[in-house]
């Protein structure tokens, strides 16, 4: 006790002008309403920081969990939708009473290496046949589609690029429905062209060009652009449609590998019609 009582009065100095300052700050703050308006907002500006920072820091580590909730919305959103299914005609058919099987099934995956600059372009995924991935599945896009997968592993997967020549996808005029070929010309990333639409049809600059569904690939009605231009093939009779594509493949990221449910079914009556002839 003795030495703190020593203590205090060998620093009695130093405490009395520590209490008398802070009295004088306490009193300078709470009579000046200007010093009071600069404590207040200087108080607020670091908290809103402090706040700022939290949500910021929040939102990136919550980032991945809002992505794959919105996968699986998609997902849900994709199967549910009618151009996924195919009707079943059952005995007793009435009009308004149709039955659906689910033809399309689809498997999120990530686009971890992905070409755009070459004359063959390929991209890779994440998951491989241990995901019930195969070759000939197609790989489709939030707004279009990616490619077809050709070759797969345990745990990864590469397919041919929509950017590829050797690509070939039956796709439409949303607008009157008239079908052709969309394939790479292999000179831009953002376009590719749509073949053979008959020189009978009507064409505006803006229209949708879609898939077709004429193929045991990809589902009917996945947009893939826009018409940009177009020009009439006087050789063939009919028009060569540039065609600017909805994603921008220099940053695509998350993708969906379809799975067609009766892709063996079509393929054999395919079969069966060729040796038909």
């Amino acid at each position: 006790m003795r030495e703190f009582f020593n203590s205090i009065i060998k620093w009695r100095f130093f405490i009395l002008f520590f209490l008398l300052e802070s009295l004088a700050i306490f009193l300078s703050f709470s009579k000046n309403n200007i010093h009071q308006y600069i404590y207040n907002g200087s108080s607020n500006f670091l908290v809103g920081k402090m706040y700022e920072t939290i949500h910021i820091l929040r939102s990136y580590f919550l980032l991945k969990v809002e992505n794959d909730r919105l996968i699986k919305e998609n997902i849900r959103l994709r199967r549910s939708h009618i151009s996924s299914k195919i009707s079943k005609i059952i005995k007793d058919f009435k009009k308004d009473n149709i039955d659906y099987l689910q033809q399309y099934v689809y498997t999120p995956v990530k686009i971890i290496n992905n070409s755009i600059h070459e004359q063959e372009n390929y991209i890779t995924i994440n998951k491989g046949n241990l995901d019930g991935i195969k070759t000939d599945m197609g790989i489709i896009l939030p707004n279009g589609i990616a490619g077809i997968i050709i070759k797969t592993s345990p745990h990864f997967s590469t397919a041919i690029s929509l950017l590829n020549p050797k690509i070939k996808v039956n796709a439409r005029l949303k607008r009157n429905k008239y079908f052709g070929t969309v394939s790479w010309d292999g000179l831009d990333h953002e376009y590719v062209v749509l073949y053979d639409i008959p020189k009978h049809s009507i064409i505006h600059k803006g229209d949708i060009v879609e898939t077709d569904g004429k193929s045991a690939t990809f589902p009917e009605g996945i947009p893939i652009g826009k018409v940009f231009c177009y020009r009439f093939d006087e050789e063939h009779a009919n028009y060569v449609i540039k065609v600017k594509l909805l994603e921008n493949f220099s940053t695509i990221e998350n993708a969906y590998v379809v799975k067609n449910l009766f892709r063996k079914e079509w393929k054999n009556v395919q079969l069966y019609k060729v040796e038909s002839k």
